[in-house]
């Protein structure tokens, strides 16, 4: 007999059992929450612009002031931040221009400005707000650069329980119909059971693929050097050193705009990123057409201090292993769908929060499945020995 006729006989499956149950115990609640998180997540841009109604959309009245005169009124609003970057969302003449900067207690400040008026339309301290909450919960376990990494292998086990549960869940080949039955009318253990069969199913290919684009924000080097083996082409990711300092700036901030559109001839300036350090660029991305992610995956970097070009990555003329590694996170977020419209684009969306769900679901049923098999029972002896 093969494991393909009778599974539970095989050596193979039972350590894969084992593997998956321990894993989806110790770390399956963790999982979940991340999960969880993970479809409020999916919807923050959005979610953000609800918490702050009346900001994000202004009504379009002819040419736009410049980014000089915009940044000028914002750094008098709030002369003690510090400019981060500048962006417009999706390009269109309703989204307001939002500034980001850091306040001197550290807090990530948000001000929208109408490009057309100048008129600062509202203000998001993103500190105790509680959609940044839930991100650094999905993203960081709530620990920092330290949480990051920890989530890191919390990715690679969603992804082993994923692999994990497609063995597990075979029946065989005489009741492979069982493996896709959910039988209702019967007792909530078996329909728990059934749920959790089901969904692990039609689940798990998903899953595993969401559970890795994730891990690789805490390993970023090994997914790069693992795209270049598998593709055989340089990953390009990050931006380079520049040469000059942003003090030494001598132009505009328009012309960082002109420039970036000038070299991505066709695509859209979205939003300037200003040099967090000495010896960083310039960054402005670029979205293109039919780009596959709401704010581009086109990258500009330019010098500081004169605008001159230091190098560019156009996503649709980059490096496979560059693209693998850009496609990351729209991927995990499940943000790539507007390549096709805003029907698709949303769509994806609304199929990337019931993935989270469905994690959830798993980790929930699986514990019960654990607790109603074998922990109930010795819960039972041990409180008739006690009694």
């Amino acid at each position: 007999m093969t494991f393909l006729d009778a599974p539970r006989r095989s050596t193979a499956r039972r350590w894969l059992f084992q593997i998956h149950l321990w894993a989806g115990l110790v770390l399956g609640p963790l999982i979940g929450v991340v999960g969880l998180t993970g479809s409020v997540v999916v919807f923050r841009y959005e979610l953000n612009r609800v918490t702050t109604p009346g900001t994000a959309y202004v009504e379009p009245q002819g040419a736009r002031l410049t980014l000089d005169e915009l940044a000028a009124i914002v750094q008098a609003a709030r002369p003690e931040d510090t400019p981060r970057n500048v962006g417009w969302g999706e390009v269109g003449p309703q989204n307001a221009w939002n500034f980001r900067a850091e306040s001197p207690e550290g807090h990530r400040i948000h001000t929208f400005i109408n490009q057309y008026t100048g008129e600062i339309t509202g203000r998001d301290d993103y500190h105790d707000k509680w959609l940044q909450w839930f991100y650094d919960l999905h993203a960081e376990l709530l620990g920092g650069d330290t949480g990051m990494f920890l989530n890191g292998f919390v990715g690679v086990a969603a992804a082993l329980l994923s692999v994990t549960g497609l063995v597990v869940w075979w029946p065989g080949t005489a009741l492979w119909r069982f493996g896709f039955l959910y039988k209702r009318g019967t007792s909530w253990k078996r329909q728990n059971y059934d749920l959790h069969k089901v969904v692990g199913f039609w689940s798990s290919v998903i899953l595993g693929v969401v559970a890795l684009s994730g891990a690789y924000f805490a390993f970023p080097t090994l997914y790069e050097d693992v795209a270049e083996a598998v593709t055989g082409t340089t990953a390009v990711i990050g931006p380079p050193p520049a040469r000059t300092r942003w003090k030494d700036r001598d132009v505009p901030l328009e012309r960082y705009i002109e420039v970036a559109e000038r070299v991505h001839a066709g695509a859209r300036a979205i939003s300037v990123a200003f040099p967090p350090q000495p010896g960083d660029p310039v960054t402005v991305r670029t979205k293109e057409p039919r780009d596959w992610h709401r704010v581009g995956l086109n990258y500009v970097y330019l010098e500081p201090a004169d605008a001159r070009l230091i190098r560019d990555t156009r996503f649709s003329e980059a490096s496979l292993a560059t693209r693998a590694i850009l496609f990351m996170y729209p991927l995990h977020f499940g943000r790539f769908g507007g390549r096709w419209g805003s029907v698709p684009f949303y769509g994806v969306m609304v199929f990337f929060v019931l993935v989270g769900v469905a994690q959830f679901a798993l980790m929930a049923s699986g514990v019960l499945m654990y607790w109603n098999r074998s922990f109930s029972k010795k819960w039972r002896r041990w409180a008739t020995r006690c009694g």
